[in-house]
């Protein structure tokens, strides 16, 4: 009897991969603007540098980990997804830096995640 993964074509490693992508993508852009943020005393100090160096590359990481997942997620399905950042960042702004979350932008991200549900989710076959 074959098993699940030999009758499917559904492989969950690399969107386990496209996720952690999405993950290092959100949380470069807040280590981006937390570097921004505190960027009072100067752009060139060795503590900004440090900090502007680390958001890259957690941010890096994001693209290193997506042009992974694109060898076997299709793109039309993989890039949708990505619009999933814009959850994250609406979170992460809020959590930690006290922006506020209106009803206006909640219906957004419901939009959003509403459309990548509709792209997501893989047609059914006719018989």
């Amino acid at each position: 009897m074959k098993s699940m993964s030999q009758t499917s074509n559904f492989k969950i490693i690399p969107y386990i991969i496209l996720f952690i992508s999405i993950l290092f993508s959100i949380s470069g852009q807040l280590l981006m603007k937390h570097t921004m943020s505190h960027a009072n005393e100067g752009l060139f100090t060795w503590e900004f540098i440090q900090k502007l160096a680390l958001a890259v590359s957690v941010y890096c990481l994001g693209i290193a980990n997506w042009i992974l997942a694109l060898r076997s997620v299709k793109l039309s399905i993989a890039y949708p997804l990505t619009s999933l950042n814009y959850v994250g960042i609406l979170f992460g702004s809020y959590y930690f830096f006290n922006e506020v979350i209106t009803l206006t932008r909640i219906a957004g991200v419901i939009t959003i995640f509403m459309g990548v549900l509709l792209v997501a989710i893989p047609p059914k076959k006719s018989i």
